[in-house]
């Protein structure tokens, strides 16, 4: 098992642990890039016949990779090999038998069938922390279902609650169960490499741990208040548009010249908020006392203060809100978002290159480390890899014969990129 002391050049909590990638898609690949973020070496193993299908996830394509592949595989090398042929599955055993983490996504059962599964792992390496990731997890009714996210979040309850009032379900603009999946998984890893390295120094055995990881799971642990207001009140919760069901005002409104958020979550911001508006006459309404009587009474207020709204520009509400001291937004397009100060400031986007169609830009880690006045300098990502570049690289690492790699490559039971 690799050594998990920090190299010198390298100080980020994970640097010096090794990660094999077996994953493809979007939930994996998320886990995979936030471990990578915080120093671990990773590792994808692609099918050679094209890869991970989200390289194929297109338009729009810089070169030859798919925007929505490089949006996640940042900072790992890619192998490209046939898990079905021996000698390659053989390859990708060594690799996990030194690994100290591995990620799957496959369909519960199937890395056993291929011999690649926890038991078949752990048996070379008792330390490894396995996880798996699925739609319904390894067990339970559902566990052999096929799922990607739209369908966890029409299963899980998502697409319910999501829409505008009396329309059809809605699923999230972002694959978001995929998402909370991925950093599910990542958090539980970090977890039981730590709790490996506590029992290493009591003086135990270095095992890992297997963990299973499902996007339903995770889809309903974020539906929480709503599940835990069904199960308190019996009522089913419906869709409510972009207004929130517990708070009023809590919500988009519309000025004269493009769309706002506007967030009053307690007493005191309702009375700045009713200055703002120069609406002193609510304060005394008391269909409006409290925002338990403004939910009552939604259907009354809000229709009163989206007709204030319109009189003013997007502009000039934020300015007022905010000095105000209300939690507001604009309403941004993702080009916006792009081009934005925040973006800037926060250092969100890193230029890449290496790429034949040239440099492109890619989030990184989405978080940043240490206090403004003493914050560490980000440690920047790693483009995305082609499809097999480092399979050659790999081979050799395992001590394969140039002879062996070629025949392989010849076979096409592996492909070099």
């Amino acid at each position: 098992m690799v050594n998990p002391m920090p190299t010198p050049q390298d100080d980020r909590p994970l640097a010096g642990y090794r990660v094999l990638d077996l994953s493809r898609a979007l939930a994996g690949p998320h886990c995979t890039g936030l471990l990578a973020d915080m120093g671990a070496s990773v590792t994808k193993v692609e099918d050679p016949r094209g890869g991970d299908e989200t390289r194929a996830w297109g338009p729009p394509f810089h070169g030859a990779e798919s925007a929505y592949f490089l949006a996640v595989n940042r900072s790992r090398r890619s192998v490209a090999v046939d898990l079905k042929d021996r000698e390659c599955r053989d390859l990708v055993m060594e690799m996990a038998s030194r690994a100290d983490v591995i990620v799957e996504n496959f369909r519960p059962g199937v890395a056993a069938r291929l011999g690649l599964g926890y038991e078949d792992v752990r048996r070379l390496n008792p330390g490894t922390v396995y996880a798996s990731i699925s739609a319904y997890g390894q067990d339970g009714s559902a566990a052999r279902e096929a799922g990607y996210d739209l369908i966890v979040q029409g299963t899980g309850g998502l697409m319910s609650v999501t829409g505008e009032p009396g329309g059809g379900p809605v699923k999230a603009g972002v694959a978001q169960a995929d998402i909370i999946a991925g950093t599910n998984a990542a958090v539980a890893i970090v977890g039981a490499l730590l709790a490996r390295e506590r029992r290493v120094a009591r003086g135990g055995a270095p095992h890992g741990e297997y963990l299973d990881v499902a996007l339903f799971d995770g889809q309903v642990s974020l539906m929480g208040y709503h599940l835990v207001s069904n199960l308190v009140s019996g009522r089913v919760p419906g869709r409510t548009g972009n207004r929130f069901p517990f708070i009023v005002p809590y919500q988009a409104f519309a000025a004269n010249d493009g769309d706002l958020v506007v967030a009053v979550p307690n007493e005191r911001l309702w009375r700045a908020f009713v200055g703002v508006i120069d609406r002193p006459d609510l304060l005394d309404d008391d269909r409006f006392a409290d925002n338990r009587a403004r939910v009552h009474h939604r259907e009354v207020l809000v229709p009163e203060l989206e007709a204030t709204f319109r009189r003013r520009s997007v502009d000039d509400w934020l300015v007022a809100l905010r000095d105000a001291g209300i939690p507001c937004g604009a309403i941004n397009d993702i080009g916006q978002v792009a081009r934005s100060s925040y973006i800037a400031d926060r250092g969100l986007l890193h230029e890449v290159t290496g790429h034949d169609a040239g440099p492109v830009r890619i989030p990184g880690q989405p978080w940043r480390t240490g206090l403004p006045a003493e914050r560490l300098p980000m440690v920047p990502p790693g483009r995305p890899p082609r499809l097999g570049e480092h399979t050659e690289e790999v081979m050799r690492e395992a001590g394969w014969a140039e002879s062996q790699i070629s025949d392989a490559l010849a076979r096409g039971a592996a492909r070099a990129g």
